[in-house]
């Protein structure tokens, strides 16, 4: 299973204590934003103060190099290494091409609204956060799809229950994640996606109506049966077997007779 590390402009981005959850939540700049640090004791978080009068919210980007990845993987596992706090329901969205971070660029703090929340990458991780290995968040047909159509993917990972559903906290709710990023000392800690490689559906050579299919990028031709049940020439009549993938048989009339 090929292995594909983070990038290391990769970055913790953070609206803290804003005045109401709309302003934390759907801000397009963050106010903070770090790509240097080894380790985030609060990467992700979901919080609203103990008054009821502040929020904040904190997301994890990341960018991968899939220029090499031509069809959709078959399987692919987005792990991350926990640190210090345990919180868990998060989940990976996408991030649209648009954003400045990608597989050899840093994030910038106006990507913090670049999130696609329409097309989630995972489910919503449930499992107990480990903190002594990674995480394993399976990604969906759709980041899959996106590993073969992009040169980097975009990935954000934030809080389910909340950032990603849009609903407001209660009084005095905080949950924390923490995590090793691509610019953790080990290499042993730093994020990755595991993937395995996908295949292509061979199609016909040829379409009803007799078009060739053979030379289209990406695709392989079927093989086809070599036992047939008719031979493809019966007395010189053209007959249903004579073309790979017809349909109709050959309508056949005698000729008028000649004195």
């Amino acid at each position: 299973m090929p292995d594909i590390f983070a990038h290391t402009g990769d970055a913790n981005m953070r609206m803290n204590n804003e005045s109401s959850w709309a302003a934390a939540r759907d801000a397009s700049t963050a106010e903070t934003i770090d790509t240097t640090a080894t380790a985030y004791s609060s990467g992700i978080r979901e919080l609203r103060s103990s008054n009821g009068i502040s929020y904040t919210v904190r997301r994890y980007y990341l960018a991968l190099d899939t220029s090499g990845i031509e069809i959709k993987p078959a399987t692919a596992i987005l792990k991350i290494y926990g640190y210090v706090n345990t919180g868990s329901q998060v989940i990976a969205v996408k991030v649209d091409q648009s954003a400045t971070g990608d597989a050899s660029t840093d994030f910038v703090a106006s990507d913090y609204g670049k999130i696609d929340f329409n097309t989630p990458y995972s489910e919503e991780y449930t499992s107990a956060w480990n903190l002594s290995g990674y995480n394993e968040i399976v990604l969906n047909d759709s980041a899959r799809s996106d590993m073969a159509a992009n040169d980097s993917l975009k990935i954000a990972v934030i809080g389910h229950d909340h950032d990603f559903l849009n609903v407001q906290p209660a009084v005095d709710f905080n949950r924390t994640t923490g995590f090793y990023p691509a610019t953790a000392t080990s290499a042993g800690n730093r994020p990755l996606i595991s993937w395995t490689e996908g295949t292509i559906t061979p199609s016909s050579s040829f379409s009803n109506d007799y078009t060739i299919d053979t030379y289209k990028i990406g695709v392989l031709s079927v093989q086809h049966d070599k036992n047939v049940d008719q031979v493809p020439f019966i007395l010189g009549t053209p007959g249903p077997a004579s073309l790979r993938s017809r349909q109709n048989a050959a309508i056949v009339s005698t000729g008028k007779k000649k004195n």
